[in-house]
């Protein structure tokens, strides 16, 4: 028998980490990782597992002295980290193995520190591992050659994880993705091939997450309709759990912008209480969509026509706002900095947000992982930085720009992004100008009792008092706090649907968060300025 720790290491302040929100909400993180509770699940019984996630608590350097193996993941946001702990397990004389996105890319990131690593999926590797490790007979590397069957993986052990902690649960339905964008990592990591769960697994995983009392769950596949076909009868059998269980539980996901050319897809979130898509919208300018390979962005017409900037954003804001229209909401990641952004671009990016309804968008700069088409590409032509962590946030060198307007433009679009007039313009756009949630309510308030709408409505009401009252705490500005309620009683102006005035106040206390986040990082907080 082994005694294993695993070790999930903190993030620095981010755009998702929630830093400046999440005392207002009584959490420490967002969502764990799902990873280790899955690894944990993995691990024969007679084995001993415990967890740490550094995001909602310390180390114990006591139990991991006591450990036989000490396992570690990590992202690139988390590589720095990653390194400060393998240091310190590696003087203490304990074996450790390494996994996770980053080793995954970068497998000599921990050289001289790991034991083992684990590169991509670990299903049937870790296992394979502690009876070698038990024989003592280990390999250093271990790579399955084959994918992972979706259908073979375990739930998540969730009694590990200190779920009074977190904001959301997580959930994987599958894994891989059919595009091949230039910059994504996604497809080296699990294939273009969609693989996913069975209806079974989903439910039982969501039913383990609501008796746990989480009632919010995210949807972690990177593109979640990847496999239309297998994913429809999860969608019914999930609309099916939502209609019996009040809609309670609301369902968060990423998708690709085709999504909105789905009807049928898109009527069936709704069904299932599917509540947010993060898309991956990346850039209006079409000339990069298409020098990154991101073919699903861009209309064929404008393949044919030469790129026509206009309608390049038309085509992307008319999916956006199909998809808002039938009641959800819409997330986005945009990157800065493709070969093809001419200096202007930042300007491109704060008319199309201003446009698009979406206020929860990432803005980040492009930055090349190892092991993708575009890091081989720009390693081939001289233009990476090699150094870690890289100058100006990024380890690409731009093509139109000096390295210093690109890192100045980026920060400058996400200082306007957030400013207050500006994301609450947006936020009213979709609210009260669009009222894009009434779609939805008519879906889905038909299927829930009278009685149990009373109660969901006085429960909104109290925790909406609750949380107002504890954001006007929390924020120190007094010009802040008296524009966050000048905002919401203009809202509830123009009538509402009762339950919305909740998220309204939640969407004030996520921008809380943004606007710090964007004003450190417009003050020169260069640990904060990419993930790279």
């Amino acid at each position: 028998m082994a005694n294993i720790i695993l070790i999930n290491p903190c993030f620095s302040a981010s755009f998702w980490s929630m830093t400046h929100s999440l005392p207002i909400l009584g959490r420490q993180a967002v969502i764990p990782t799902a990873a280790l509770a899955l690894l944990a699940a993995l691990t024969p019984a007679e084995h001993e597992v415990r967890i740490f996630d550094e995001a909602v608590e310390p180390i114990d350097y006591d139990e991991v002295a006591r450990a036989d193996i000490v396992g570690l993941t990590g992202m690139v946001v988390q590589r720095e980290r990653m390194r400060e702990i393998a240091g310190k397990v590696k003087a203490m004389g304990k074996f450790l193995a390494v996994g996770g996105p980053w080793i995954t890319v970068q497998e000599d990131y921990l050289q001289g520190l790991a034991d083992v690593i684990f590169v991509g999926e670990a299903e049937q590797t870790w296992p394979v591992f502690l009876r070698d490790w038990a024989a003592g007979g280990h390999q250093i590397r271990y790579e399955q050659s084959e994918r992972t069957d979706m259908a073979s993986v375990p739930a998540q052990r969730l009694d590990l994880l200190k779920l009074d902690r977190y904001l959301q649960g997580s959930l994987q339905i599958s894994r891989g993705c059919p595009y091949r964008c230039e910059f994504c990592d996604i497809i080296v990591t699990f294939g273009r091939q969609p693989r996913v769960k069975t209806a079974d697994q989903v439910i039982g995983e969501l039913d383990a997450w609501y008796r746990a009392g989480i009632m919010a769950v995210f949807l972690v596949d990177d593109n979640i309709i990847g496999n239309r076909k297998a994913l429809l009868p999860i969608l019914d059998r999930l609309a099916q759990w939502q209609r019996q269980h009040g809609y309670l539980v609301s369902l968060h996901t990423e998708a690709s912008i085709n999504l909105a050319d789905d009807e049928e897809l898109l009527d069936k979130f709704v069904e299932a209480n599917i509540r947010t898509v993060f898309v991956g919208i990346e850039t209006p300018n079409p000339a990069a969509l298409m020098e990154t390979k991101k073919f699903q962005n861009v209309d064929q017409r404008e393949q044919r026509e030469g790129f026509c900037q206009e309608e390049a954003e038309t085509f992307l804001l008319q999916r956006i706002h199909k998809i808002q229209r039938k009641g959800i909401k819409v997330t986005c990641g945009l990157i800065v900095g493709f070969d093809s952004d001419p200096p202007d671009i930042f300007d491109v990016h704060r008319r199309f947000l201003a446009r698009s309804g979406i206020m929860h968008a990432m803005v980040g700069l492009l930055s090349a992982i190892p092991k993708t088409p575009l890091y081989e590409r720009l390693k081939a032509a001289g233009r990476l930085d090699e150094k870690d962590p890289p100058d100006y946030g990024t380890n690409v060198i731009p093509a139109n720009m000096s390295r210093e307007q690109l890192a100045r433009g980026y920060t400058e679009l996400m200082r306007d992004a957030y400013e207050p007039d500006a994301y609450f313009d947006r936020l009213d756009d979709l609210y009260i100008r669009r009222r894009f949630y009434d779609n939805a309510e008519a879906v889905r308030v038909p299927n829930i009792p009278r009685w149990l709408q009373a109660k969901y409505l006085a429960m909104s009401w109290a925790f909406t008092g609750l949380l107002l009252v504890k954001l006007m705490r929390h924020v120190e500005s007094w010009p802040l706090r008296r524009f966050y309620l000048k905002r919401l009683a203009n809202f509830i102006k123009h009538r509402p649907y009762p339950m919305r005035v909740f998220d309204y106040v939640m969407e004030s206390i996520c921008h809380h968060h943004f606007y710090r986040f964007s004003q450190d990082m417009a003050k020169g907080r260069t640990d904060i300025i990419s993930t790279m």
